[in-house]
């Protein structure tokens, strides 16, 4: 029988001459493992090896033995990887799009045969309808971009929908088209002489990261009306890869995506995706991922795709190796902020070619190990959480990052022309964002990361702050929403680099736009220097800001200077203000705040600092140990709280020390039971870096007002 919720997945890697015999050991490795979710890849070109000639011997193997051993299947479709005989030859797996219209039958009759052969299987959990779907930017004088007439219909009919008038458009692209019919894609679009210059117009790139939204989602929502229409009731799943990376690059709109399935996921990858952060700031930048993915989703499930389980040294833009502490925490910390289900790349290694011998779960020898243990350890601790509290949901956000993919396609467009320098960086904006809500998990406050679209519809409590950090451009109708929410009762914490453009990429004038007369303030400009800006707090360094700090005149007395941050190299300026607004406060820092703790581990002080003054309601557990998480939850029966740190090797031998109301609680990831004074702190061993603890009062009273009026 499967299990009811089944949680705890990997990839099953198939060989094309896997047997029947190979498949069972494999699968049943997997359940000794502790799994009960397996993700395969139903390879097109092995299932298709000549035109009309199907071999579906090895996924038959897997879902029958997955059958026997009680596991679920994520079933992954690879419609856009097909064999050599539609015209894709030698490549396994691709993330292109759709290459030519004339692939689509071929396309729909691997999917229709796909779907009408697994759907009956007891074993399927879902279908993931496209692996990693992207559609990358090709930026100018950086070859050709592939376009197919497809691309260029959906071009047609979305410069016509935003334009309406031609002339509208000649007038911003600085153009002299007759009508919509033959509008070059902004890559063609100057003379060959000037493709790349600086003065090239912004909106054409604006426009087609619009297409690359418009044709992504396109392709998405095909593959999932063939397969719904033969398989209405299983769930489809998409993952994509780079939900922390600039959204405009790789054609996103988080909430347009989510529209497409049912399940949410994304994969994220240390040796890939999270290189732009220490190895200690791994497992929280899954967590503040996952939160984005929830606050995207519109109230649909979500997952963790695709983590890594196992050693890389081919693969990777940094390649990392996996402990036994590194599996149980990636694993363990996205399930406990939210996520319906866990999957790791992968159970055991591919054979031959790219990444032979990186990823896997099983050693390359497919035996079980000490990767392995830390995944039945996680099994272990999740059965008796359920067992203490009942079922149980991740506490809500009392604080919200917000970031926008307008505002990241005009700093991708800015990025095009000019040499990557900390503070200007095309991933500033979200990477930045992602590590603030890092630090405000490291001091316990429930966070979330959310697109600033999703603020005015977001559901539960509303939450008592919110961050906004290098968001370049912005609309008045988000300043709408901040205004009001302040107003409300909200803490607005606000940077020096925000709110400075329009979304065409116009400059603000006044700015930061539609907030100067609301606030009683005006930016005067931005002062440079590229070796950045020192901050002392109370006299001593906390970091510093790269490349830029806006100058502010102030109109209105309600500002004052938080007076202990100063710029301690440029005259012992202020460089932090606030002021009350309605029943709330807004703080203003002089500088980009989540890119100085990108580029500058110091500046992780002057954050946590900043965050720290601006958080209105402190939660009964924090962290008082460095780089340590806390993930509170509500129980039917108790309040439990996850505790990720560095393991003990990684500090020292140091034991974690926690900030917990006084009483009596049970690690039920150790056993040990944890007693807690009147002084109100806890010293735990922690070898793993992991406690969950189980008891009353561990997590913020739920629905608790955070001082916000709804």
């Amino acid at each position: 029988m499967m299990p009811v919720q089944p949680r705890l997945g990997a990839q099953l890697w198939l060989e094309q001459d896997a047997d029947a015999q190979r498949v069972e050991f494999l699968v049943g490795q997997a359940a000794e493992s502790g799994l009960d979710l397996l993700r395969i890849f139903l390879m097109w070109p092995w299932m298709e090896p000549a035109p009309g000639q199907w071999v579906y011997d090895p996924f038959d193997a897997a879902f029958e033995a997955a059958e026997r051993h009680s596991i679920g299947i994520k079933a992954t479709l690879t419609a856009n990887s097909g064999p050599w005989h539609i015209g894709t030859p030698s490549l396994l797996h691709s993330t292109t799009l759709t290459l030519d219209s004339s692939q689509r039958p071929a396309m729909r009759r691997y999917i229709e045969n796909c779907v009408r052969r697994y759907r009956d299987s007891p074993a399927l959990q879902q279908w993931n309808i496209w692996n990693e779907p992207l559609n990358n930017v090709t930026p100018p004088n950086s070859g050709t971009a592939h376009r197919t007439d497809e691309h260029r219909r959906a071009w047609r009919l979305l410069l016509e929908e935003r334009y309406g008038d031609i002339r509208r458009l000649n007038r911003r692209w600085r153009t002299g088209y007759e009508d919509f019919t033959a509008i070059d894609f902004p890559e063609d679009l100057p003379h060959p002489a000037h493709r790349g210059n600086v003065w090239e117009s912004y909106a054409p790139w604006l426009d087609d990261w619009r297409l690359r939204v418009r044709c992504l989602h396109d392709e998405l929502a095909w593959v999932a009306e063939a397969v719904s229409s033969i398989d209405p009731q299983t769930p489809l799943c998409i993952n994509p890869p780079d939900t922390l990376a600039n959204h405009a690059s790789v054609g996103y709109d988080l909430a347009d995506l989510a529209t497409v399935a049912d399940v949410l996921g994304a994969s994220f990858h240390a040796p890939w995706q999270l290189t732009f952060a220490p190895r200690e700031a791994h497992v929280p930048l899954v967590v503040a991922g996952t939160s984005l993915l929830a606050s995207a989703s519109g109230g649909r499930s979500v997952e963790l795709t695709e983590f890594q389980t196992g050693n890389t040294y081919y693969a990777g833009r940094v390649p990392l190796g996996m402990r036994q502490s590194d599996i149980s925490s990636f694993f363990l910390a996205p399930l406990l902020a939210g996520a319906e289900s866990a999957t790791g790349w992968s159970l055991n290694t591919r054979r031959q070619d790219f990444e032979a011998g990186d990823w896997g779960l099983l050693d390359d020898a497919d035996q079980l190990g000490y990767r392995t243990e830390g995944v039945r350890r996680v099994r272990d601790a999740l059965q008796k959480l359920d067992e203490q509290v009942g079922t149980w949901q991740p506490a809500e956000p009392q604080a919200v990052v917000l970031t926008s993919e307008i505002s990241q396609a005009v700093q991708l467009v800015t990025a095009f022309r000019m040499p990557s320098i900390p503070g200007r960086q095309v991933n500033d904006a979200i990477h930045g964002s992602a590590l603030l809500t890092v630090e405000l998990l490291r001091l316990g406050v429930p966070s979330a990361m959310a697109p600033a679209a999703t603020l005015r519809s977001r559901p539960g409590t509303p939450p008592g702050l919110l961050v906004v950090s290098h968001m370049t451009a912005w609309d008045e109708d988000l300043v709408d929403e901040l205004d009001r929410r302040v107003r409300a009762g909200a803490v607005l914490l606000l940077d020096g680099t925000s709110g400075h453009k329009t979304p065409d990429a116009a400059l603000h004038r006044p700015w930061p736009g539609a907030l100067t007369d609301r606030l009683g303030l005006r930016a005067t400009g931005l002062f440079t220097d590229p070796a950045g800006f020192p901050v002392a707090s109370f006299g001593a360094p906390v970091g510093r800001f790269p490349l830029t700090v806006c100058e502010y005149e102030f109109s209105d007395p309600a500002w004052s200077a938080l007076e202990h941050f100063r710029l301690s190299q440029h005259g012992f300026a202020p460089c932090v203000w606030t002021r009350p607004l309605g029943q709330g406060r807004v703080i203003l820092a002089a500088g980009p705040l989540g890119p100085a703790v990108l580029h500058d581990e110091g500046s992780r002080a002057l954050a946590r600092q900043l965050l720290s003054e601006s958080v209105q309601v402190h939660p009964p557990t924090r962290p008082l140990s460095p780089s340590t998480m806390a993930l509170p939850m509500y129980g039917d029966r108790l309040d439990a709280v996850g505790i990720f740190a560095p393991p003990a090797a990684d500090r020292g031998g140091q034991p974690l020390r926690l900030a917990l109301p006084p009483g009596s609680y049970l690690d039920v990831w150790s056993g040990a039971a944890v007693n807690v004074g009147i002084a109100g702190e806890a010293s735990l061993e922690a070898t793993d870096g992991i406690a969950v603890l189980v008891g009353e009062g561990l997590a913020p009273v739920q629905g608790q007002d955070t001082g916000v009026t709804p």
